[in-house]
């Protein structure tokens, strides 16, 4: 690879890690920066100790936390310590290994765009916000490496490339469950190009280092950590339920793309054959429905706004199959047709393989589209402010959910000075998610209703439902449905600590776990209450 390909991918690497760096700990950060604490510890043990997630203490046997990613950071705090910042930059190679896959495959299809489409996919919303301490982008970039590798395999007839091409997608595997996907995807390159044995030695390889995981953990402890999921995920419905289900997730997953790949088709629109007029029409469109999605209107409930998102995600779709259309007459028909396989293999596998709708979910199918849209716009050219557009989109999104990111950590820093951790008594806190890890970190003891004994003089730390919710609702910084609301009777309230800006626009948790990518918000951001126990209480 020539030196200037080289530095470029090493400075977006950076870039892209960098900008995890300086962000706060999100949402399911918690729990894998928990498992890497124990495995730092205890390497040959990795489900075998309890951590409070959810409502309470549970089995780690219990949380979905396949071994690479909480294996890597644990090397990581054997190295740098319990510093997050240090600890995100300990995933750069990730990082690198995304950008080198992208770039690669890019290359292969649209030589002449390969680092305009990789710049539109690693900075886009579909990895840029994303890549946090959390199993995703880790995991789609083992996944995608595995495929430029098996890709270079069979083009080249090297029969060591076919080999890593298997460890990779094992990796993949084992970094997060739905990369499932990522043996069907290569297979489905091997049968296009007749090579039927490199996809029997690459899907048996990856397999085999699969399932001797899961064999393992199964002689180690009595039962695979993926087939104790799995039938956790299907529960007792039959199939009719599970479809009905699944069908249901469609709306919402369309909602996510319509923001994660929205610059991809942008960038694809020229190549579409969009002149400069329906461009800018398309734009405003863009801007109104999104305008409507987050404006404080209260006769659009939830539901509506995920249908206007999901017209944009309808448009990411058309826009593609246009693309695809005019490529017919004027490209390798093979290339072609696996690109497309490819995104409907993928499309396909983000219904099938998710248990509820984020924007994490339709990452591949981005990966897809951008390579897709490289080779029309290799071939028909576009203008070169729709790459920057995208990339803007992908900056802004970005930019939203590291300020997002912040009041739990400030407002759980901030209590910590109102109840004082230290000064005699208990300091509990409620609640979940990141606002976990910095109570936690502040030196705060997590209540576990039922079971916990608060003491007169002891202080609770409660997050606050923002207005017209109840505990019973979902909102930031989730409970874990360990609900709890404090006694009036036995509890004083000593302050209330508010988070409030004039960003109209939220994040989380919706983009993390929810049907919608970005919200609006009326009220404070984010409310915390900090009471004194005034007399012994059970909650």
């Amino acid at each position: 690879m020539p030196w200037r390909d080289q530095l470029f991918l090493l400075l977006l690497a950076a870039a892209l890690t960098l900008s995890n760096a300086v962000k706060p700990a999100v949402v399911d950060d918690t729990a894998y920066l928990l498992f890497a604490r124990h495995l730092a510890k205890n390497p040959t043990d990795p489900y075998g100790f309890e951590l409070h997630w959810y409502q309470r203490p549970e089995p780690a046997m219990h949380i979905l936390a396949p071994p690479v990613l909480p294996y890597w950071a644990a090397g990581g705090m054997a190295v740098v310590g319990d510093n997050l910042f240090l600890l995100k930059l300990w995933l750069f190679p990730f990082a690198g290994v995304l950008a080198v896959a992208v770039f690669t495959l890019v290359k292969r299809f649209a030589p002449v765009v390969a680092r305009v489409g990789t710049t539109v996919f690693v900075l886009s919303p579909a990895v840029l916000p994303l890549f946090n301490v959390m199993l995703d982008v880790p995991a789609l970039a083992l996944g995608l490496a595995g495929l430029s590798v098996f890709v270079r395999g069979c083009d080249r007839r090297q029969f060591t490339w076919i080999v890593f091409a298997g460890v990779l997608v094992g990796l993949a595997m084992q970094t997060k469950y739905s990369m499932l996907v990522a043996p069907v995807v290569l297979a489905w390159y091997g049968i296009l190009h007749r090579r039927w044995a490199d996809v029997l030695i690459t899907v048996g390889l990856a397999a085999g280092l699969f399932a001797g995981w899961e064999w393992y953990v199964h002689r180690k402890y009595g039962e695979s950590h993926f087939l104790f999921h799995l039938r956790g995920e299907s529960g007792t419905k039959d199939f009719a339920d599970q479809l009905a289900y699944k069908c249901g997730l469609l709306r919402p997953l369309l909602a996510h793309l319509g923001l994660l790949a929205a610059g991809v088709a942008f960038w694809a629109s020229s190549a579409a054959g969009f002149n400069r007029t329906a461009r800018w029409v398309a734009v405003g469109v863009f801007a109104i429905l999104v305008g409507l999605v987050v404006a404080p209107i209260e006769r659009y409930g939830d539901h509506t706004r995920e249908v206007l998102f999901a017209v944009i995600g309808t448009g990411v779709f058309v826009t593609l199959a246009v693309v695809a259309w005019r490529l017919w007459p004027h490209t390798d028909r093979l290339d072609l047709v696996f690109l497309i396989g490819w995104l409907a293999i993928e499309s396909a596998a983000c219904v099938a393989l998710t248990p509820f709708a984020a924007a994490r979910r339709v990452m591949g199918v981005s990966a897809a589209a951008v390579v897709l849209a490289a080779v029309g716009v290799a071939r028909f050219g576009a203008p070169r402010g729709l790459a920057a557009g995208a990339v803007g989109l992908g900056i802004a999104v970005a930019a939203l959910d590291w300020y997002d990111a912040h009041p739990e950590q400030v407002l759980a820093e901030q209590a910590a000075g109102v109840a004082k951790p230290g000064d005699g008594g208990t300091v509990w806190f409620h609640g979940h998610w990141a606002f976990q890890f910095y109570c936690t970190r502040a030196g705060m003891t997590a209540v576990v209703p039922g079971v916990s004994e608060l003491r007169a003089g002891d202080r609770l730390v409660y997050p606050l439902p923002p207005d017209g919710l109840t505990e019973q609702d979902f909102y930031r910084p989730h409970h874990g449905y360990a609900f709890l609301k404090p006694d009036p009777e036995r509890t004083e309230l000593l302050s209330v600590l508010t988070w409030d800006d004039p960003v109209p626009l939220t994040t989380l948790p919706s983009l993390y776990g929810g049907g919608l990518p970005v919200r609006g918000r009326t009220g404070p951001r984010m409310r915390v209450g900090v009471y004194r126990v005034t007399e012994d209480w059970r909650p």
